[in-house]
């Protein structure tokens, strides 16, 4: 059977309903204990070798272990105000221990299959939901795949520069996932830096916005032959005061190094919205 992502979304907005769970009702089942370095995640048969110099090829899983990101910085006045518009899904489903408490309104784009964008995409796909991430490579670019929704980026390595500005006249287009270039600053760390972002999709599941010619730094050390350590950092003036690091966390090299097919499909977003979310009384709103 097809995975879906909205099959999942749709039966824990099943369980919230109907017991009011929090946060880690969302969460899958997954085996630990002996023979896992993490939940979920199968210990490799051997002790870890030494990195292998400017390779990061294979597939990864996360979190291995994962690190609390910075606090977000105080926001500027165009920062709060598209806040404030958008309403998260997580909120409006989370009805605590109150029994009595009513779902909300959402406009979270990603309730309707919108992609996600980056770094969101990087922070859910491979963080949040332990999804795999897959570092390929093709002429002059290193290629990154992600399990959920078979989402791929490329990461240019010729020394192109990024764009100055977007979306005006002799400039590309804005893009969801942007424009990200690539360099080796030592034999084991990939830096790369993206630009270039379409403004509508979030920056997280909270809603945070980032602007079109924000700047994130990804950096990926491979510690060992099994450990891969990633940060992400926003610097972002038009709508956060100073740069923080957005994400911190651990993959994993990933045992079977295979990827299981799970997508968000429209037509059951529309189902999921017209049969669970607004019966539930959880409206998604523009």
């Amino acid at each position: 059977m097809r995975n879906s992502i909205l099959a999942s979304t749709a039966a824990v907005l099943a369980l919230l309903v109907a017991h009011g769970a929090g946060p880690a009702a969302q969460g899958r089942q997954r085996i630990s204990g002996e023979g896992f370095v993490s939940e979920g995640i199968p210990k490799m048969p051997n002790p870890p070798g030494p990195a292998p110099k400017r390779d990061l090829t294979g597939a990864w899983v996360g979190p291995g272990t994962s690190n609390k990101p910075d606090p977000v910085p105080p926001m500027t006045p165009a920062g709060e105000a598209i806040l404030k518009q958008r309403k998260a899904y997580n909120i409006a489903t989370n009805l605590g221990s109150n029994a009595d408490a009513q779902p909300g309104a959402s406009n979270d784009p990603a309730i309707t299959c919108d992609p996600l964008g980056f770094p969101r995409n990087v922070l859910t796909y491979a963080i949040t939901n332990r999804g795999g991430v897959l570092f390929g490579a093709a002429p002059n670019r290193i290629l990154i795949a992600y399990e959920q929704n078979r989402l791929w980026r490329e990461i240019w390595m010729d020394g192109r520069a990024l764009p100055k500005a977007v979306d005006v006249r002799g400039a590309p287009e804005s893009r969801y996932y942007g424009y990200s270039v690539g360099h080796w600053e030592n034999d084991t760390t990939l830096v790369i830096d993206t630009t270039g972002l379409d403004e509508r999709a979030w920056l997280d599941t909270v809603g945070h916005p980032r602007s079109s010619m924000a700047h994130i730094e990804e950096r990926y050390r491979r510690l060992d032959q099994y450990n891969l350590q990633v940060t992400a950092t926003v610097t972002d003036p038009k709508f956060y005061t100073k740069p923080w690091t957005f994400m911190r966390a651990n993959l994993y090299w990933m045992k079977a190094q295979e990827f299981p097919e799970t997508l968000c499909i429209p037509s059951e977003a529309i189902q999921y919205t017209d049969s669970l979310a607004k019966p539930s009384g959880i409206n998604v709103v523009p």
